[in-house]
């Protein structure tokens, strides 16, 4: 816990990866805290960890930063988070293609992968919608290797 308080930001990293990897429930009491931190790396590191440890009991906070929060890398934390916690959860993935949308490009590349690996048809259309629509290089490369991967399953 010591680590989360230190002034680097190595060390800071480091410490809520280890309490994502403990997964002690305890501790997710304290990565709380950080969620509202003014320092967006913060509130990205502490998602992804309240997700691993608390699991489907941090889909509403995480469904709320993915739509309200400012900083694209916490939007991006929120969509990795989400990932592994989507089944049984239908609000996630209208959450997924949503973020397809997003005004920032590697968070509309991180739902790019994410989508195109879910098996659902509104997965697939909306893949195949992106592809249409987007202009960013960047990202229509990711799109491109998706809708190859998407015409082979």
């Amino acid at each position: 816990m010591k680590l989360l308080e230190s002034q680097d930001p190595y060390l800071r990293q480091l410490g809520f990866l280890r309490l994502e990897a403990l997964r002690e429930r305890s501790s997710a009491q304290v990565i709380r805290t950080y969620v509202t931190s003014q320092d967006s790396e913060l509130r990205a590191y502490s998602l992804r960890a309240l997700a691993a440890i608390e699991g489907a009991e941090a889909i509403p906070l995480l469904l709320d930063k993915l739509r309200t929060d400012k900083s694209s890398r916490v939007r991006r934390a929120a969509l990795l988070g989400l990932e592994p916690l989507q089944q049984g959860s239908p609000e996630v993935l209208p959450a997924f293609i949503k973020a397809l949308r997003d005004r920032h490009t590697e968070v509309r590349m991180a739902a790019v992968d994410i989508v195109s690996r879910i098996d659902d048809p509104r997965a697939k259309e909306a893949i195949m919608t992106r592809a249409r629509r987007e202009r960013r290089r960047d990202v229509q490369r990711v799109l491109d290797l998706a809708v190859k991967r998407l015409g082979s399953s």
